[in-house]
């Protein structure tokens, strides 16, 4: 077993066709040999490992198994850290992620189930400089081998955490044309910081995102405030930082929530059977501008960006706005309307809203009488626990 390949063939030049080498002489194909040999390359750089078997590369053809660990879901993540209140549960997967080795680097493991004080479990345990957690958001960025103009990723990812998704948007406000930022972006999203969300119906350019929770929280409250947290006033940053924190951390993670909870469990939960899950943005000439879907999926089977392929759940998410009710439910009936004018079958399509604050009580009633036709779904069902 070789760990940190990655650190190893940048110091030592040729060594992936070394080890293919070495893999050739004593490796299955060789034949008959006294000693076995089983041979496993390791390494935290996910874009490096994951180039390895690629291509022309010199051990492409020769790998048995490609295996990522991947951090948890929020699910896996919630029982990990044994936080039984789901809101306590999203506020900390929003901010910390759902890698487990986290847990040991904090000194307080145990988790408040009150979601009111999650700020300050992180006031203890992440926002003061002699936590490790402190800098594990730039030292995860910058451990990648091929991460070497720092300033770039990092303005990069700056960027894109204060809510710019679009590669054009991202190059002016660094000065730079969208095109020159082309390698930067497909690193960090081989690297796993941040996903590139193509529309699901039409060809756009993608709608880039953070993808790695603990990379959003350093780059919206702590590096900013930087000072006040090396001064001691971390409680103040967090209160000072609410109102990002709930805009920029929470509501755009509880619509990724919505959509991971459409495509992996409304199934076998709620009996909706769909296709492929993502985002889309519907024209609207009654209001002169794009409706967002913030959750769309297609009928089982369909293709994404195929014309008229049929369209099987429209979903909206609201975390803390105020509590969805009959408006909402209105405006998706207009865009399904949309849609079926834009030449897609979503006649049949179940309407769903998300909320963290519960609904009104007509819409609830409303839902009840659909038959299914509309879900309301709150965080205790996105969590599995009704």
């Amino acid at each position: 077993m070789i760990d940190e390949f990655p650190y190893l063939a940048q110091e030592t030049s040729g060594l992936p066709s070394i080890v293919q080498g070495l893999y050739d002489r004593l490796g299955p194909a060789a034949g008959s040999r006294t000693v076995p040999l089983r041979l496993i390359l390791c390494g935290s750089a996910i874009s490096v490992m994951g180039d390895l078997l690629s291509g022309t590369k010199a051990l492409r053809g020769r790998g048995a198994l490609e295996l990522r660990i991947r951090p948890f879901g929020y699910r896996n993540a919630r029982e990990y850290w044994e936080i039984e209140n789901p809101a306590a549960a999203f506020t900390h997967n929003a901010v910390v992620g759902g890698t487990p080795g986290y847990r040991e680097l904090v000194p307080d493991p145990k988790v408040p189930d009150d979601a009111g004080q999650i700020g300050n479990w992180l006031v203890r345990n992440v926002m003061r400089p002699s936590m490790p957690l402190f800098d594990e958001a730039w030292r995860v960025v910058h451990e990648d081998p091929r991460i070497r103009d720092v300033a770039t990723y990092s303005s990069v990812l700056t960027v894109v955490a204060a809510g710019e998704s679009s590669p054009t948007k991202i190059g002016a406000l660094l000065g730079r044309p969208a095109t020159s930022l082309a390698h930067q972006l497909g690193m960090l999203a081989a690297a796993g910081f941040i996903e590139r969300r193509h529309d699901l119906l039409l060809e756009r350019r993608p709608v880039v995102t953070v993808a790695d929770q603990l990379v959003r929280m350093h780059k919206l409250v702590i590096e900013p405030f930087l000072a006040d947290l090396e001064a001691g006033r971390a409680r103040r940053v967090w209160a000072e930082s609410r109102h990002t924190v709930e805009s920029k951390i929470l509501g755009p993670h509880f619509e990724a929530l919505a959509a991971d909870w459409v495509g992996r469990y409304a199934y076998d939960e709620a009996g909706l059977a769909v296709g492929p899950v993502g985002q889309s943005v519907i024209a609207c000439r009654e209001h002169k501008t794009g409706h967002e879907i913030d959750v769309l999926a297609l009928g089982r089977g369909c293709r994404p960006r195929t014309p008229g392929a049929p369209i099987a759940f429209i979903g909206e998410s609201k975390y803390r706005d105020r509590r969805p009710g009959l408006a909402e439910l209105r405006r998706l009936e207009h865009v399904r309307d949309l849609l079926i004018a834009a030449g897609h079958d979503a006649s049949a399509a179940t309407f769903g809203l998300f909320s963290g604050t519960g609904f009104t009580e007509d819409l609830g009633a409303e839902a009840a009488r659909s038959r299914g036709r509309i879900l309301l779904v709150g965080l205790d069902m996105l969590y599995g626990l009704i």
